[in-house]
């Protein structure tokens, strides 16, 4: 990756975070806690972007806290955001005017019309769906140009952490956490974590061929844990990595799904 691209990057998220620093409104913990934890993913995916070289608007689905919007705009990207409540963090939308719609995308149809995205993201959401994940592919599809690409990256149910979890009798992800974030987000947290197959054959049953089918993992070292984990990552096949990050482009229309009632 060319070292601009990189640069540009950095400077972008130089930027957000002095957004949020300036945020005082009930959502700056949220800000704080969610970019600390995400920096290193949206750094990797603007990355992605760059090497796809997307020419036309893109489409951010679930975008709130809003930080990968931002980045995308920042970074010279034509953006709009859509969200289930928007309104939980417009402060950091108003400041930095950003584009970002309301709808709910499991229960109505997104408010574009046909092929009007030259690629979409959903990074980090695919996990939170609880309704009908099928229909939230469709529509992704539904709006993209054909050829448009689809970025999807979603934690990985083999992954390591998991594993171990799983080993020590524990669940993947805590229900009583998970279901919590309704009332203190706004949305719901992780509802399951999907192996690559099975995200595989969502993404392809919606109308998407594949470009690219990968993982990878956060490598930042913030306590010993992490250090082991580092190596561990070093020693095991890239299947047991933390994150599947998914590159398909737009085959067909694909199913034209109704939302469920």
């Amino acid at each position: 990756m060319r070292a601009s691209t990189v640069a540009a990057g950095e400077v972008a998220l130089q930027n957000l975070w002095s957004a949020v620093h300036r945020d005082c409104s009930l959502a700056r913990q949220w800000h704080f806690s969610n970019l600390a934890a995400h920096a290193q993913r949206y750094l990797a995916d603007l990355q992605l972007l760059a090497a796809l070289a997307p020419v036309g608007a893109l489409l951010d689905v679930g975008s709130a806290p809003c930080h990968m919007t931002a980045l995308l705009q920042d970074s010279g990207y034509p953006v709009i955001g859509v969200d289930i409540a928007p309104q939980r963090v417009a402060r950091l939308i108003d400041e930095l005017h950003l584009d970002v719609r309301q709808c709910d995308i499991e229960r109505s149809p997104l408010p574009f019309p046909d092929e009007h995205f030259s690629g979409a993201l959903l990074c980090d959401t695919f996990e939170h769906l609880r309704i009908d994940p099928a229909f939230v592919l469709s529509e992704i599809c539904r709006v993209l140009k054909h050829g448009g690409f689809l970025l999807l990256t979603t934690p990985n149910v083999y992954s390591l952490p998991s594993l171990a979890r799983f080993v020590l009798g524990r669940s993947i992800a805590d229900p009583l956490t998970e279901f919590g974030k309704l009332r203190r987000l706004g949305h719901m947290g992780h509802v399951r974590e999907y192996s690559c197959a099975e995200v595989r054959r969502f993404v392809m049953a919606s109308g998407f061929s594949l470009q690219s089918v990968g993982y990878r993992h956060d490598d930042r070292q913030r306590c010993w844990r992490d250090r082991i984990l580092r190596l561990a990552y070093r020693m095991a096949p890239r299947c047991f990595q933390r994150d599947i990050v998914i590159v398909a482009h737009k085959r067909d229309r694909g199913p034209l799904l109704q939302p469920l009632p």
